[in-house]
């Protein structure tokens, strides 16, 4: 059977919140001001690339702006943290980063002994998934597949294998033998051989047996990142096929219950202003060799779609990756925030 159209997806969940009021939305925010987040039933995060939310309109993305937008709270003051890719997954889930992260180093070299969403989780019995399609085997530490082939995994889009808590055994990093942990919930979409295929993911979700928190990276042909064979209409437009392709999937799957939130935002906006480059335009090769190359990472675009969230309207109060993290630390039921989510504002205002 096809999928059901988005709205009409959608549709019953608003019809059941105006008959029922309150009721449905007992576990909610009642206003604003009520720094309370709903608790979540099962969350799919999907993380494109590189894009400031002005790029984002009907001709580049018409899928997100035509489809996905009204029926989402879509958040008009949303930033990444800094630049580059790396750095951003690992703020989005640790609630910090490090300098060898600015620079998108592999994790052999990056991985951390720090606190973070993943292992937060597992500590309180919430299952979770890192899902990257195209990634090789479960847990790889580095790159594979090829933009000419369509199953180009890149391991620096991929905060999972950055942290001991989740790759290492028994608290010994060792790449060649990582654990259990890792080889169980970082995993493919689907064949990693195979182009842009996503049929483990798919099927999973027509099971309606997810985890409750999916952490959902495409890969760099189909992320927003490269423009890639056979002459797709542009980088932005690969990912807005990705989107139309999984989200009525994600929409449809008898996982997506009552209280359950998908929501798709950026790793960071395309602007190199402030976030590569010396001011002379020369590529920065040390941290301390362009003092003001990683300040800010850019106005990105992020959407929330689910029975929690009050949809078809723009929220302007000011959020960042730091505040997804700490939004979904509560919505999950958690009670401590790891890094600079102890200090970030959740987000409030989009609740029903």
């Amino acid at each position: 059977m096809a999928p059901r159209p988005l709205r009409r997806t959608l549709g019953g969940a608003f019809a059941l919140i105006l008959l029922t009021g309150t009721a449905v939305l007992a576990n909610v925010q009642a206003n604003a001001s009520d720094p309370t987040v709903p608790r979540f039933d099962n969350v799919f995060v999907i993380v494109g690339e590189n894009t400031e939310i002005l790029q984002i309109n009907g001709n580049t993305m018409p899928y997100l702006t035509k489809e996905l937008k009204p029926d989402s709270a879509w958040l008009k003051n949303y930033w990444a943290i800094t630049h580059f890719s790396t750095a951003n997954y690992v703020a989005m889930t640790s609630g910090q980063y490090t300098p060898c992260e600015q620079f998108d180093y592999k994790p052999a070299r990056c991985h951390q002994d720090v606190p973070n969403l993943f292992n937060q989780l597992t500590d309180a019995g919430i299952s979770w998934t890192a899902w990257n399609e195209s990634m090789a085997e479960p847990c790889s530490l580095v790159n594979n597949g090829t933009a000419k082939e369509r199953n180009f995994y890149a391991v620096k889009h991929d905060p999972a294998v950055y942290y001991d808590g989740v790759v290492a055994d028994g608290g010994t990093w060792d790449a060649e033998n990582p654990s259990a942990l890792c080889t169980d919930n970082v995993i493919s979409m689907g064949d990693p051989v195979a182009p842009n295929d996503t049929s483990d993911f798919d099927a999973v979700l027509a099971s309606g047996d997810v985890s409750r928190f999916n952490y959902i990276v495409p890969n760099m042909c189909e992320d927003g990142h490269d423009t890639c064979p056979p002459n797709p209409p542009s980088a932005l437009g690969q990912f807005d096929e990705f989107l139309q392709r999984e989200v009525p999937k994600i929409l449809d799957s008898p996982a997506f219950t009552e209280n359950s939130l998908l929501i798709v935002t950026f790793d960071e906006g395309a602007s190199t202003a402030g976030g590569g480059s010396s001011a002379g335009g020369t590529p920065c090769t040390a941290w301390d060799s362009c003092p003001n190359a990683f300040h800010g990472g850019g106005h990105i675009a992020f959407a929330a779609v689910g029975d929690p969230v009050i949809a078809g309207g723009d929220y302007r109060a000011r959020a960042d990756h730091y505040g997804l993290l700490r939004t979904l630390e509560m919505g999950f039921g958690l009670t401590t925030f790891v890094g600079n989510a102890d200090e970030a504002t959740p987000i409030t205002e989009i609740w029903g």
